[in-house]
């Protein structure tokens, strides 16, 4: 006889699980993961925080709105206020509220991650506000950090390189970290140059097409999650993500300074 219940999957240790009734002991059950209803799931987290009434956009954010998303994704959702910011963090959703404000003014001044977040959206309320962003230009001004940081992360990572030369040893995770969160950038730049959206998996196919490999990649991610490891980025593979970092934003910074 089959029967039917709705649960809640739990953490329990570093897996999930679902808790059932103690007549299912040693019974064969199925689990069926149930589609999301993101849109709805939203408004009811923002609904329970009271800041509904402060909302005036609702936007899917991230690998979701690439549909680039995996069973582990968050999911990334941004959302426009009139004078609230702050971040929620419930189960898989991560809330980013922003004020109109401080939308405009990080567009005027400083495009990243703001603006490749803005092009990438889906609208759940209000897709007329975003299309106004979306329209946001390049300029000297909104590029100036994302330029200038880079420049400074490549010559740390130059005398890096440098210093594990002398010492015979692979570079660490903390460089792969820094060269590809800084590709990233200069790749992003250079499709929001040519109006075209970023993906995950041209990405990674980048990566790969310069360096060799995707072991920058993987000593980023396990950066990135505070993993431990031995494992090291060959010297060789870091000069080529360097190299190719500073040529392509001494090109950004060149068309710049053309327009």
């Amino acid at each position: 006889m089959e029967s039917e219940i709705i649960r809640t999957a739990i953490k329990v240790g570093n897996s999930a699980g679902v808790l059932l009734p103690k007549q299912y002991l040693n019974s064969q059950v199925k689990v069926v993961l149930q589609p999301l209803n993101i849109e709805r799931d939203i408004l009811e987290i923002l609904l329970e925080e009271n800041l509904l009434k402060n909302t005036l956009g609702i936007y899917l954010v991230g690998s979701y709105a690439r549909k680039e998303q995996t069973i582990e994704s968050d999911i990334d959702v941004l959302v426009i206020t009139s004078s609230i910011s702050k971040k929620i963090i419930r189960e898989r959703y991560e809330i980013i509220l922003l004020t109109k404000e401080q939308v405009e003014k990080q567009l005027k001044t400083n495009i990243m991650p703001l603006l490749p977040m803005l092009k990438e959206a889906k609208p759940i309320i209000n897709g007329t506000l975003l299309e106004k962003y979306k329209q946001t230009k390049l300029t000297k001004k909104n590029l100036k950090w994302h330029i200038e940081t880079t420049k400074s992360a490549m010559k740390v990572i130059e005398k890096s390189i440098s210093l594990a030369k002398e010492l015979g040893i692979k570079e660490g995770d903390s460089s792969a970290y820094s060269l590809i969160l800084r590709l990233r950038g200069v790749h992003i730049v250079n499709c929001l140059k040519k109006d075209k959206l970023w993906s995950k998996k041209e990405f990674l196919n980048l990566i790969k097409e310069i360096a060799g490999s995707l072991k920058a990649y993987e000593g980023y991610s396990r950066a990135k999650a505070d993993k431990k490891t031995k494992e090291g980025l060959p010297i060789e593979e870091a000069e080529k993500l360097m190299e190719y970092i500073n040529k392509k934003i001494k090109e950004q910074e060149d068309w710049l300074k053309s327009r």
